[in-house]
């Protein structure tokens, strides 16, 4: 599932991107994308299911969950378990940085929305007074060639 957030960061980055006129191109933040593409990489390669455990375990639990792993586990496999603990540190790490990057992505393109929506309102209201105006002259027009 956090692919698919990941996915939809992508897309709104490229939705969001300025467009290069006469072109159908967009410039996009090359940084920006890399690092979502990356994390997209390390979801991937099993990322997400340590990050999903590492979410689910919560603070002390997850202490003892790995000391009660080491104890168990032997001297030998101690350090692979400590390793993979820092492994789901930095999932969560991950996870956290694409969930606040979608964040500012969604709150990027509400308020271009807004922007957009406001000035469509500023437009049709000109529009919608020019109507007016249109239709107050055509029905004084027959009055004034009446009289004539």
């Amino acid at each position: 599932m956090e692919i698919l957030g990941l996915l939809d960061t992508l897309e709104s980055m490229i939705l969001d991107g300025a467009k290069v006129p006469l072109t159908r191109k967009i410039l996009v933040d090359e940084e920006k994308v890399l690092a979502v593409i990356d994390k997209m990489r390390l979801v991937i390669q099993g990322g997400g299911a340590l990050a999903r455990e590492a979410i689910s375990a919560k603070g002390g639990q997850k202490g003892e969950a790995a000391e009660a792993k080491s104890e168990v586990a032997g001297p030998e496999n101690r350090e692979m378990i400590e390793g993979r603990s820092v492994q789901e540190v930095k999932a969560v790490e991950v996870l956290q940085q694409a969930y606040q990057m979608a964040k500012e992505v969604r709150e990027g393109a509400d308020k271009y929305a807004d922007e957009v929506l406001a000035n469509l309102e500023a437009t049709s209201t000109r529009v919608l007074r020019t109507i007016k105006a249109g239709r107050e002259r055509l029905a004084k027009a027959p009055q004034a060639s009446e009289k004539k």
